[in-house]
């Protein structure tokens, strides 16, 4: 093979490998957005179960003043029907 071959396909091969170098950077860049667009959908979605975790924190201590609201006049019921024995 002559020089002016082995030079050519060198070339040909460099060109390929630049064309290569630029679909690489291009589905880098496209694959980092991505990654981008998921950190926000899950950066979004951690914002709301934190909100969720604090409204069911709320739930859960109502829940239990309603109890002890409820359970209240049973003991008072108790104590006066034991009193009037």
């Amino acid at each position: 093979m002559s020089l002016w071959h082995e030079l050519e396909n060198l070339q040909k091969k460099k060109t390929d490998l630049e064309e290569q170098l630029i679909s690489l950077e291009e589905r880098a860049k496209i694959l980092e957005q991505k990654l981008k667009a998921q950190e926000e959908r899950v950066h979004t979605f951690m914002e709301q179960l934190k909100s969720k975790h604090e409204v069911m924190e709320t739930l859960e201590s109502t829940i239990i003043e309603l109890e002890k609201k409820l359970k209240k006049p049973e003991r008072e019921t108790e104590i006066s029907i034991a009193l009037t024995k």
